[in-house]
């Protein structure tokens, strides 16, 4: 059974039921943020440690520890200890393909 006529190819109730909207939900939720949103650019080619990240998006410490608690709650970031310095970097090819249509957007703006 189809959901809309117009849509035959793409959604089916069976393919509906499949999908997790609760876990999408809140990796949407996560991604509604400006400064997180920031922060998954910075991160989606190369792992940054917390210093480089609070430096570069000129916010405090203590907000991007914040902001990338709630990344990682959501599995958008992970974190690679190296001593006492903590770096993260985006492992989620969905989260990537998602901004890389963002930032495509404002690559294609004149």
């Amino acid at each position: 059974m189809y959901i809309c006529w117009k849509f035959k190819s793409m959604l089916t109730i069976d393919k509906i039921n499949k999908i997790d909207f609760e876990t999408e939900s809140e990796i949407l939720k996560a991604l509604a943020n400006p400064i997180r949103l920031q922060m998954v650019g910075l991160l989606m080619n190369d792992e940054c440690c917390v210093t480089d990240i609070t430096h570069t998006l000129g916010i405090s410490q203590s907000t991007s520890s914040q902001h990338l608690k709630i990344l990682k709650s959501v599995g958008i970031v992970y974190p690679k200890k190296y001593g006492n310095k903590t770096c993260y970097i985006v492992d989620n090819q969905d989260v990537i393909q998602i901004l890389s249509i963002l930032i495509n957007k404002y690559n294609n703006v004149k």
